[in-house]
């Protein structure tokens, strides 16, 4: 095995030696590559530059109903435009790949390969989205690549079109069904509220008031029906006392004792001057009052104008008497009997109306949670009415093209020179591998080489130490005749 050269001077040393086994490979390779690269085939990149538009109507005045950005539905139409159905019919319409021998999948496959699409983020914005992007297209045919490309930018503005339409169209109908849904909500909940009034008819809150103000009559009618049934049952027992006095009657004057309606009429008297001191003329129970005295002061006048007949007729009328005092009797039996049955009437009513009183909690709770209930549905109801507009409204602007949308700002070009392949980049390349492939190829040589140079070979060879070295000296030789000449010239490159 040769030595290896350690010093740079050695490296230069071997390139001067070497150089031929160097030029040769990194020539061929540089020229092979540059032959090559000038056979490879060409492809001319076409490309179009698209602008993101904002819509043209304020969005204070019209909300737009497509909520996702550029960026999320540029990938949404890249999927749909560059499928296997949409690039199969882009093939077939401009012949693309015909000379390839290529499958149909391998043909969309190549397409695939072919197509660029860069979105451009404006950084500036709020929230960085997309602003614009650029579609590019390459083939080996520069008028091809130009059609091609201009027939994918017009795909992604009609699609972005149609993207932001249907999303707008179910955006409505989905607003729609949910309004229906709301729509029937409130009516079930309006049902049941009108049913439980109609159940509760009489125990509603609104008409607590009304209620009691009933009550309180009906208390006070019951309060002076029983005060009225009480004294029909005490002139009843005056009439039959009297009648049985009427039958015992005699000749001398008797002084009587104040009868029980004579009573009633002085207690009556002291209740209302009383109540009169501590009431207002209008208080219920001073109006009562006063009723009552009336009403017992007539039949005290009465009870005292049968009593005057009585003790006028004697002896002789006794017999005459009677039959009135019987009829005033059954009178009085016929107004008991009706004033008792009105006053089992009124305690029915008052029951019945202090069980109403007594419901209107738990009706307060139920109604309470029905009418709330009723109002969330109702604003519920009321807000999607007015997200169903703002969507109807927002449908037809996409429709009429007026929101978010694509325009083309650089159209299609035709390329003049080919983006592919690169020939100076290529043709460094082969310099380059040639240039190392020679160095490579000088190296080798020079290790298969084991003629001793210098003294550091000649220590590597033989191991052995050098004493002396004698320098090379040509030109005195060059005086000697020439066999000479080359005898000692062999002698000292031996030595």
């Amino acid at each position: 095995m040769s030595r290896r050269p350690i010093a740079p001077i050695e490296y230069l040393q071997v390139a001067r030696r070497r150089w031929l086994w160097i030029l040769v490979p990194a020539v061929a390779i540089s020229g092979a590559t540059a032959v090559v690269a000038r056979k490879l085939p060409k492809l001319y990149t076409s490309q179009a530059l698209i602008l993101v538009e904002q819509q043209k109507v304020p969005a204070d005045f019209v909300k737009p109903t497509v909520s996702s950005n550029v960026a999320q539905r540029l990938e949404s139409i890249n999927e749909q435009i560059l499928s296997r159905t949409q690039l199969s019919e882009i093939i077939q319409k401009y012949g693309l790949y015909r000379g390839h021998k290529l499958t149909q999948d391998g043909q969309v496959a190549q397409m695939l390969s072919d197509i660029a699409v860069v979105p451009i983020i404006n950084p500036d914005q709020q929230h960085a989205d997309v602003s614009a992007f650029r579609i590019s297209f390459s083939n080996r045919d520069p008028l091809l690549a130009q059609q091609v490309t201009g027939a994918l930018s017009a795909l992604y503005i009609s699609e972005n079109l149609q993207s932001r339409a249907q999303q707008a169209q179910g955006t409505e109908q989905f607003i729609d069904s949910q309004l229906q849904q709301a729509s029937q909500t409130l009516q079930g909940l309006q049902t049941q509220l009108k049913n439980l009034k109609s159940a509760y008819m009489g125990s509603l809150p609104e008409q607590q008031q009304a209620n009691l103000t009933v009550l309180s009559q009906l208390q006070t009618a019951q309060q002076a029906n029983s005060d009225a049934l009480a004294r029909a049952q005490q002139q009843k027992t005056y009439l039959t006392s009297l009648n049985s006095a009427v039958e015992s009657l005699g000749a001398g004057p008797e002084v009587k004792p104040p009868t029980p309606l004579e009573t009633q009429l002085r207690d009556a008297k002291s209740n209302l001057s009383v109540a009169e001191q501590l009431y207002t003329p209008e208080h219920p129970d001073v109006i009562r009052l006063r009723a009552q005295v009336r009403a017992l002061t007539e039949q005290v006048a009465q009870e005292q104008a049968a009593a005057a007949k009585v003790a006028k007729a004697g002896d002789s009328g006794k017999k005459a008497s009677q039959p009135q005092v019987e009829g005033q009797i059954a009178v009085i039996d016929q107004e008991i009997k009706q004033r008792t049955a009105d006053q089992a009437d009124l305690k029915t009513k008052v029951a019945a109306l202090q069980k109403r009183i007594e419901q209107l909690p738990d009706v307060e709770e139920k109604l309470a949670d029905l009418t709330n209930a009723e109002e969330v549905a109702k604003a519920n109801y009321t807000k999607l009415l007015e997200n169903k507009q703002a969507a109807a409204i927002g449908a037809a602007m996409e429709q009429q093209a007026e929101g978010e949308g694509f325009r083309i700002v650089d159209p299609a070009n035709l390329p003049e020179r080919p983006s592919s392949p690169n020939l100076l980049y290529i043709q460094i390349i082969g310099v380059l591998a040639g240039i190392m492939a020679g160095l490579a190829t000088g190296y080798v040589v020079e290790m298969r080489d084991f003629v001793a140079r210098s003294e550091a070979d000649l220590n590597f060879y033989t191991q052995v130490p050098m004493f002396a070295a004698l320098p090379l000296i040509s030109k005195p030789l060059l005086a000697l005749p020439a066999p000479l000449v080359r005898s000692t010239a062999a002698g000292a490159s031996e030595t």
